[in-house]
């Protein structure tokens, strides 16, 4: 994701959302400041959750949710590769 991010971040706003720190936030944490993320991170608390767990379609991590500008989601994946985000933001921003 931080590739892809550098590639587009001038276009395409990022933001990561921790949402498994239930199951073990050292190392949530420890994986985040691992790696130069030039963009938001979050940590999805229960608020959070509520709010926007409709946008999360499955239960497995990592997923990915893409929003057009106006905020609607135009697809989501599980796992993902950089050619597949790639794709799919060319996509999007087109």
């Amino acid at each position: 994701m931080a590739l892809i991010a550098e590639e587009f971040g001038d276009r395409v706003g990022f933001m990561t959302v921790l949402v498994d720190f239930d199951s073990d936030k050292d190392a949530a944490i420890k994986i985040v400041e691992s790696v130069d993320l030039q963009f938001i991170t979050i940590d999805a608390n229960t608020g959070f959750r509520d709010s926007f767990g409709k946008y999360f379609t499955s239960p497995y991590i990592p997923q990915t949710v893409f929003f057009d500008g106006d905020g609607n989601v135009v697809t989501s994946i599980v796992g993902g590769s950089y050619d597949d985000y790639r794709t799919i933001i060319e996509d999007i921003i087109s």
